[in-house]
């Protein structure tokens, strides 16, 4: 049986210590915090410090007595070996950090702390279980705010809900004149899938007629968009391209989807472990469950996978969306392995139940739109040409030099996640607008490689000089001129491309975030269908981090409770005596390894660029 190709580990949310990818053990439940002293937000400047390394400080540990009624805590040995395991990765971890191998570093720092939660010891319980958990979390948290600090993380994807969520549990009346127009239509449409026609499939089309019509005309659209790209896919893996219709009902066709439950995303809906297990990335720099091509690929073989399972393409797609294990123990409790007799018998969750009639609805009226009263949209299909970026490139370096805004630059690449390319890939493939290869290639070769992920491309104004665009990205004229190959006397007309040569300290240098931010308070009201992680992501902080600030229990959120969310800010160049002090104060919490100033940058410059 497979893991669950989209099913259970899909669907259901999974614990996470941070906002990005870990490949740490599974992960116990985080112990509930102590209660809170007192009702203020809590200062960042009194944050815990830094405790030294593990095995330091176990060393430097005081001996307590156990309380009367209190849990003894486990054996010192234990204990101590758990600690110096954990401490190894995170001094790893270290090496990497220092050797600017940020995934790395990050990927050890979980491991470390994987170590401690999927131990089963009491970590509140214990001090120094309790000060080592507390170091990984926060240095953690520090290698992921770094990112914001050289300018590497994009503005957040502008997520929408996937639609699958919303026909759970959904009752669905059947109209006798619908059932009769998709009686004919199953018999007269053309499928590679056996399409039915019952009251189930009816209910579904008449709620999509009355009830989700501007759902329907997004599918239309998504479809004309990504069809022929999925078509071929499937095609290619030898699979029915009808099944294109799954990730309708899963998506709409949308790269952001987002299940606001499991924290599934894509045209897809994968989870973070499925999607590994596919050949799916995620990273710092990617996520490539929203790369429609790459996670259509990957839906394609996990398909594959689940129809040799069950040999029948309804209990396959029932085990995508639910898991192929509740489907088997559905076939072997009923004793039927018939979709529609599991639902007959209420054997699948209401989300499943759904799910096939959903998708044959769907397929029905992409098939005859206007037999349905829907309208066929004219967009044109996804077209782009592909380069391969050995460098680390800026985005908005690239919309410059190809004259095209940087949001269709985005848009053309929803699986990255930082204005700049992976530095850690020299096969990584940047999508670009259909016909500006030749003009990117042309124009990117008169830039070094180590200058690309923080110079910029800027079209004059009129009225603007040399001296003027000097002056506006505050480098020297000498250094335009230098960069642009012009003599000094040079004039530039208005609508001339010209190369800003940004130096990392016009923007920052690549240094640990606490020496030049500080964490200030932000009160977030919580949204309907908000979860811990969702939240996490927004602000750029671990889920745990946000429970220890609030004193949460657990990680349930209400709607319409305030959460208080440290975030980083910029300090003044002047600051108050105050701010001095606090400044000076968080900057000794960091261990020094990771406290210390850094000029080198991935390319081995001197730094970065700011946004996300």
């Amino acid at each position: 049986m497979l893991g669950g190709c989209g099913g259970a580990e899909r669907r259901q949310a999974v614990p996470q210590t941070s906002a990005l990818a870990s490949t740490a053990p599974p992960i116990a439940p985080i112990p509930d915090d102590p209660p809170l002293q007192s009702s203020s937000a809590p200062d960042p400047a009194s944050e815990p410090q830094s405790p030294q390394p593990a095995n330091i400080a176990a060393q430097n540990q005081p001996q307590t007595q156990p309380k009367a009624g209190v849990t003894q805590p486990p054996p010192s040995d234990q204990v101590t070996k758990l600690l110096k395991e954990a401490d190894d990765l995170y001094q790893d971890g270290l090496k990497d950090y220092d050797a600017d191998q940020m995934d790395g570093a990050k990927d050890k720092f979980d491991q470390a702390l994987g170590l401690l939660l999927a131990s089963g010891l009491d970590i509140r319980g214990d001090d120094r279980l309790n000060s080592e958990f507390d170091r990984l979390v926060e240095n953690t948290y520090n290698l992921e705010i770094s990112a914001l600090q050289r300018g590497s993380a994009m503005s957040s994807h502008a997520y929408e809900p996937a639609p699958i969520e919303s026909f759970a549990g959904l009752t669905f009346p059947v109209d006798p004149n619908v059932r009769e127009t998709a009686k004919h239509e199953v018999a007269a449409v053309q499928s590679d899938l056996p399409l039915t026609s019952n009251d189930y499939v009816s209910g579904a089309l008449t709620y999509l007629q009355n009830h989700a019509r501007h759902y329907i005309q997004r599918v239309l659209a998504g479809r004309s968009m990504y069809g022929p790209m999925i078509e071929q896919t499937l095609k290619e893996e030898g699979l029915p391209e009808d099944l294109i219709y799954l990730a309708a009902g899963e998506s709409a066709f949308s790269p952001y989807a987002l299940n606001s439950k499991s924290g599934a995303k894509g045209i897809w809906q994968f989870m973070v472990g499925t999607g590994e297990l596919y050949g799916l990335k995620k990273n710092r720099w990617v996520d490539e469950r929203e790369d429609p091509v790459k996670s259509t690929r990957a839906a394609a073989r996990c398909l594959k996978d689940l129809y040799h399972t069950y040999g029948d393409w309804f209990l396959a797609m029932a085990a995508y969306d639910w898991s192929p294990n509740g489907v088997q123990k559905a076939i072997e409790r009923t004793g039927y392995a018939d979709y529609w007799k599991l639902r007959e018998l209420g054997a699948l969750p209401s989300e499943t139940q759904n799910y096939v009639p959903i998708f044959v609805a769907i397929a029905l009226i992409a098939k005859d739109p206007q037999a349905y009263g829907f309208e066929v949209p004219a967009d044109p299909p996804f077209a782009a040409d592909s380069v391969e970026v050995p460098e680390p490139v800026d985005l908005r370096l690239v919309a410059g030099l190809i004259d095209h805004p940087v949001d269709e630059l985005v848009r053309l690449n929803p699986s990255m996640l930082t204005w700049a390319t992976p530095p850690n890939d020299p096969t990584f493939r940047l999508n670009l607008p259909a016909g500006t290869r030749d003009i990117y290639e042309k124009a990117v070769a008169e830039i070094p490689p180590d200058r690309r992920e923080w110079w910029r491309a800027y079209k004059v104004e009129s009225g603007e000089t040399l001296a003027t665009v000097a002056h506006k990205f505050h480098v020297s004229e000498a250094s335009l001129t230098g960069a642009n190959r012009l003599p000094d006397d040079h004039d530039v007309d208005p609508g001339a491309r010209l190369v800003i040569p940004l130096s990392p300290s016009t923007q920052s240098s690549l240094v640990r975030v606490h020496e030049r931010y500080l964490l200030r308070a932000k009160q977030y009201r919580v949204r309907p269908g908000d979860t811990l992680e969702l939240v996490a992501d927004r602000f750029d902080v671990t889920p745990y981090q946000i429970r220890h600030w609030n004193h949460l229990s657990g990680s349930r959120l209400v709607a319409g409770a305030s959460l208080t969310v440290f975030v980083p800010t910029a300090t003044p160049a002047r600051r108050s005596s105050r701010s001095h002090t606090l400044a000076k104060h968080t900057k000794s919490t960091k261990p020094k390894a990771l406290a210390s100033n850094r000029t080198g940058a991935r390319t081995g410059a001197s730094s970065s660029a700011p946004s996300r």
